[in-house]
Order: structure tokens, then sequence, then C-alpha cells
């Protein structure tokens, strides 16, 4: 069963936009790629820095540590040296406000 959270105004997160939300004790990065919002665990799955801490270039993440990238849409790890993909959330944009799926 999906547990959607309303997180924040859509038009509030510019295109490339990051904003970082706290949902049940799990830091989750949510991010705005043109018309489209992403959400996943704040977390590098290299060192566990915050990626939050990095970038956003075309349609990925890159972290800030040491430059491991993973795709926005599905967290999959695109470089070393992390090889791991990070947890994504479903995201939805109801009636202007981004919600995120923690279930």
């Amino acid at each position: 069963m999906s547990k959607f959270v309303q997180i924040c105004e859509f038009s509030s997160l510019k295109s490339g936009g990051m904003r970082t939300v706290d949902v049940q004790g799990e830091q989750i990065l949510v991010v705005r790629h043109g018309e489209h919002v992403y959400a996943l665990k704040d977390e590098c799955t290299h060192e566990e820095y915050p990626l939050s801490e990095g970038w956003v270039e075309d349609d990925c993440v890159y972290c800030a540590f040491h430059g491991a990238k993973f795709k926005l849409a599905t967290g999959e790890a695109l470089s070393p040296p992390a090889n791991e993909d990070v947890t994504t959330f479903p995201t939805r944009i109801i009636d202007g406000f981004i919600q995120i799926d923690i279930s």
C-alpha cells in the first residue's frame, strides 16, 4: 500500500534544484529536473556522504566527496567508486505539491 507524504510546492523547487527532507527519520534528497521530480536516499553508497552536498548535471546527481554518479530516475550507480545503487522513492505532483511514497 502506498503512503505518500507531501513535501513542498512544486513551484518552490527550480529546475536543477535540490532539497533534503526528513521523512520518518530518513534523509531524502528531492531533485527537480525539468518538469520531473525525483527522490533518492540522501547518501552516497560508496562512503555514506550526503548526495545533497553534490550537484545535478543532465539526468544525474554527483557525489561531492569522490564524484560518484547516480541516475536520478533509477538511483543506478553509473561511475566508480560507487558500485551500489541508491534507493529511490516514487514521486507525484498533486494540486501543485510534491509528494513522496515512503512505503
